[in-house]
């Protein structure tokens, strides 16, 4: 006997839908309603952009808009499309968007790449408009701006690991006819695979090819600032390229484009909000740079980097002459040659000498440095090159100890800003954002954290919460 089975039908599943949000969420719409009024928040060329970019009437306005990523972002939804399926089964939350009918996914397509930088002065501004929420809730952590770099992952076929690995299989194959022609080589399948990549993705030339968070990707980098709550302070996107044409490991890639992102990034910062103010600033030891200190120190924010070994020569170090001229570091009678001033954005002028046995040349068009020394004391096949700075004790002459037990506590904090990003990444889910489009990736960046701030607010004015980045607890 055949089994009955009752067929489902839309209408009941709209139902139960209703039910569910109705029982379960107790919740965070009624809440939203009852504590946030996303006009206090949006500024008013906004709403001027908005509204006079086609010159008709919007069928949806600019706050529905906006609440609907924002219910995405904090219910987790990973895709636009999961948001409108879930609009079109819930009338609560169409009703509490403004909704009379679910708009198609082109038009929130459309919003995120034509409103981006209406996206950015909104988020600008509940920075400021949260402030004093920060400083309410512990002064002291509000005073303490924590900065990490991190990349978001554009949706092209080259950050799929098969994409590596292929390149990596034919520079392995490579490497043995190499061995078996010549058993002393040296060639280094793994950084001649790196340089088999593209340097941009085919789909999107500005994701770029660069070593971030462990691995190599093409990403939309960027430069995130928290304070020690972990409530997003900054988020400012860099287009620069971590080029792989150098003899540098990708580590140490990474840690010069820190270093040189910083100043750029605060002083953007500082220039928007020009009434915050911190105590202390946090950051891991690819902001160690001389440069950073200097910026710190003037800004009277006191440092907490850690030391790179990386910036710490074992080379014998150059005396110096009564000229301020460096001397070879073999032969205190040969001063090195001086080779003008390197200007890179984000650190200070240098005074660059080199070693006085290092002739400078043009091949083919090219600047090229021949070594003459016999007895070199650098692997550096341009021989030794010594950078002089302005501020060259900062990194050492810490205005506080690195050993002292204050330094290791604040230090400790520093790691709220990892856990914000991840955040982003994972429950709010920009990891899974199936975007090629730089400037919609940059949209879903920026609607990430203006929800984070929208949730820590409800949290602070509802007494939710004493975590702020708890905004699981909020559809508990």
């Amino acid at each position: 006997m055949p089994v009955l089975t009752k067929q489902l039908n839309f209408s009941n599943i709209s139902s139960d839908f209703d039910k569910f949000f109705k029982q379960n969420q107790n919740n965070l719409l009624s809440m939203l309603n009852q504590y946030i009024d996303i006009n206090d928040f949006i500024p008013s060329s906004f709403y001027q952009k908005y509204y006079s970019d086609f010159g008709c009437e919007r069928k949806f306005s600019l706050e529905s808009m906006i609440y609907a990523f924002v219910l995405k972002n904090i219910l987790s939804f990973p895709t636009v499309d999961l948001l409108i399926s879930i609009l079109n089964l819930s009338s609560e939350m169409r009703m509490f968007c403004g909704f009379d009918s679910v708009p198609h996914k082109s038009q929130f397509s459309r919003f995120k790449s034509t409103f981006s930088d209406s996206l950015n002065d909104l988020f600008h501004n509940m920075v400021d408009l949260t402030e004093d929420l920060c400083q309410s809730t512990n002064p002291f952590l509000a005073s303490i701006l924590i900065t990490d770099t991190t990349g978001f992952e554009a949706y092209v076929k080259e950050n799929n690991p098969k994409f590596y690995q292929s390149e990596l299989r034919k520079s392995k194959a490579y490497s043995k006819v190499l061995h078996k022609k010549d058993p002393k080589s040296t060639f280094d399948a793994e950084k001649f695979a790196q340089g088999k990549m593209p340097k941009a993705a085919a789909s999107n030339s500005d994701a770029k090819l660069a070593y971030l968070n462990g691995h190599f990707g093409y990403y939309q980098k960027c430069i995130l600032s928290t304070n020690a709550l972990g409530v997003v302070r900054d988020v400012n996107f860099f287009d620069s390229s971590n080029s792989l044409d150098l003899d540098l490991t990708p580590q140490d890639i990474k840690d010069s484009f820190d270093s040189k992102s910083l100043i750029p990034s605060l002083e953007t910062f500082f220039q928007l909000h020009p009434n915050s103010s911190f105590k202390y600033f946090l950051g891991d030891s690819g902001f160690d740079a001389d440069d950073n200190y200097a910026y710190l120190h003037s800004k009277k924010i006191m440092p907490i980097i850690n030391i790179n070994p990386r910036n710490s020569s074992s080379l014998p170090q150059p005396d110096f002459n009564d000229l301020g001229v460096p001397l070879c570091p073999s032969d205190n009678s040969l001063p090195m040659i001086y080779d003008g001033i390197t200007r890179e954005k984000g650190r200070a002028d240098r005074i660059k000498y080199i070693c006085p046995k290092t002739k400078k040349t043009k091949i083919d068009g090219k600047t090229t440095y021949i070594l003459s020394c016999e007895n070199p004391c650098t692997s550096s096949k341009c021989g030794r090159i010594k950078n002089i700075t302005v501020h060259n004790n900062y990194r050492f002459n810490s205005s506080m100890p690195r050993d002292s037990l204050k330094w290791q506590k604040l230090y400790k904090i520093r790691s709220i800003c990892e856990r914000s990003i991840a955040q982003l990444k994972n429950f709010i889910q920009i990891n899974s954002s199936k975007v090629r489009n730089t400037i919609s990736l940059k949209s879903d960046v920026l609607l990430a954290c203006i929800s984070q701030l929208i949730a820590f607010i409800l949290m602070c004015r509802s007494q939710n919460s004493s975590t702020p980045l708890a905004i699981k607890s909020l559809i508990a």
